[in-house]
């Protein structure tokens, strides 16, 4: 070399690290403050267009295990030592077949897990004891699953013995999940929880879903997780929940049609009644969206399941028949022949009533996502609904008597409609002093007052009858309430209002303790 000082390229430590080497010798002078051993290659410079390419140079190349070949016996005799306590414990070895789940055994474990559950809960599965009370009480108000077919599928695998399948075990735990509340907590043991079964029945839908992808009653399931966290007061799991169940419907093609034509008639009586199934289903997906935004606060953003128009048909209640093996009768399982707009229209069915007081909240939704109509407009726009909605709320008191209209699920929906309709006239007058708008906001106080009173006589009567109170818009409309009359008691002291806003807040406690986890 000609220059004995320097060497001709940089040494092996700037090279990684990619700066600029001195290339000093014997040591440069990076590798010297560091005290590193300095190497340079001897070899002669290479062309600086071209540069070699070294796979691997940097990366150690592993290979990944093959799935173990594991029989039926073998798995079955596995996955016992797998369950184990001592198996889950920090210091336990892991073994190449505790990395793998084996999909034909999905099914029976998820049927122990249910029947453990179960007896956690002092409710049974060998018999019909869930599917009742689930179909006594909550198929009322949303009847998003046919009691026959879900009975008539029950009852096939229990008398031939065989594991049902994994999405139909998974929706038996979200029933279990909606019929657990009402029961009294401190009877439960602490597995038994609603917390508890609540982390469980998600674990075991995501593990479902995960190789089943989607079935009807895999969204069916998803429904009732949805419904359960929107009822248990955790709406961004809802919100969730409910993003993930109105996919899965759009992959089966589960929607409402939007005309219903005589032919319906024709159709044959199995096949109908798995359509009405897959329809009401799909109006409740479109409900519960609706109502878990306007609880988010986030009634800006667009549903992303489609309510029907106002000529669709409205759905049916779907009421189980005598027995399983009985022919559906056409009242009880006949096709809903009033349209979503015909408010004023007779036999419509308490679904039906739910699905026309939710179509009045999506027009509220619509009305309040505008940002380019003025305010004038915009209050001529919800006066307009106000009077359909009290003339709607006059109808369905009047088809119900005096005590279950403190329970009707669509009087709820028209409560929870008066106080999100009167709050937007009050939020858009909060600025105006005018005589007109004065009288507007007289009249949007009264319909709050109206509201309010609903309330106070739906908690007082719960209270008396030691009913639980039921979760359908119901401690939103108590929280609801009990701010209106926060508001109008500021600055006054009325202590019949102060009793009122005290009863409130109990009620909201006794909800809280019972369905909230």
């Amino acid at each position: 070399m000609a220059d004995t000082k320097h060497a001709p390229n940089v040494c092996h430590a700037c090279m990684l690290r990619k700066k600029a080497c001195n290339k000093a010798l014997p040591t440069c002078a990076f590798c010297a403050s560091r005290r590193l051993l300095c190497r340079y290659d001897v070899s002669a410079p290479k062309s600086k267009d071209r540069r070699t390419y070294y796979p691997g140079r940097h990366f150690v190349a592993l290979q990944s295990p093959s799935p173990p070949r594991v029989t039926l016996t073998q798995a079955k005799a596995i996955t016992p030592q797998l369950l184990s306590p001592e198996s889950q414990q920090d210091d336990a070895p892991i073994h190449p077949s505790s990395l793998y789940v084996f999909p034909h055994l999905v099914e029976e474990s998820l049927d122990q897990l249910a029947r453990r559950l179960t007896e956690l809960t002092k409710l049974t599965y060998g018999n019909v004891n869930i599917t009742d009370r689930y179909f006594e009480v909550f198929h009322k108000s949303l009847p998003v699953i046919s009691p026959d077919s879900f009975r008539q599928e029950a009852s096939r695998y229990r008398e031939e013995r065989d594991v049902p399948p994994a999405d139909f075990t998974v929706l038996l735990l979200a029933m279990l999940l909606i019929v657990l509340p009402p029961q009294d907590p401190s009877f439960l043991p602490p597995r038994a929880s609603q917390e508890f079964l609540y982390m469980t029945t998600k674990s075991a839908f995501a593990q479902v879903q995960a190789s089943l992808c989607t079935s009807l009653r895999l969204v069916q399931a998803a429904f009732l997780i949805a419904l359960r966290e929107y009822t248990g007061l955790r709406l961004e799991a809802a919100y969730i929940s409910m993003m993930t169940c109105v996919g899965m419907a759009r992959v089966l093609g589960i929607g409402i049609k939007s005309v219903r034509t005589t032919k319906d008639a024709r159709i044959a009586s199995g096949s109908r009644l798995d359509m009405m199934e897959k329809e009401n289903l799909a109006w409740a997906i479109a409900m519960l969206e609706r109502l878990i935004l306007c609880e988010m606060d986030q009634r800006d953003i667009q549903p992303q399941a489609e309510y029907p128009g106002p000529d669709c048909r409205l759905p049916s209640d779907r009421r189980p028949t005598t027995g399983l093996d009985s022919t559906p009768g056409p009242d009880s399982q006949g096709f809903n022949h009033v349209t979503v707009s015909s408010l004023d229209a007779a036999y419509a069915g308490q679904f039906g009533r739910q699905a026309q007081s939710i179509y009045l909240l999506d027009r509220l939704l619509l009305i309040m996502r505008r940002t380019a109509t003025t305010p004038d407009t915009k209050l001529a726009e919800l006066a307009e609904l106000d009077s359909r909605v009290r003339s709607f709320l006059e109808l369905v008191m009047g088809e119900a008597e005096w005590r279950q209209t403190l329970s009707c699920v669509p009087v709820a929906l028209c409560a929870r409609l008066l106080f999100l309709l009167h709050g937007s006239v009050l939020d858009t007058l909060q600025y105006r002093r005018s005589e007109t708008d004065r009288r507007r906001k007289a009249i949007a106080w009264i319909g709050l007052d109206a509201a309010c009173r609903m309330m106070l006589d739906a908690a007082e009567w719960h209270d008396d009858e030691a009913i639980p109170i039921m979760p359908n818009c119901c401690f939103y409309n108590l929280r609801a309430a009990r701010e209106c009359l926060q508001e109008r008691n500021k600055g006054v002291v009325d202590e019949g209002m102060g009793r009122d806003i005290e009863r409130l807040l109990d009620a909201e406690e006794k909800y809280r303790k019972r369905w909230a986890f």
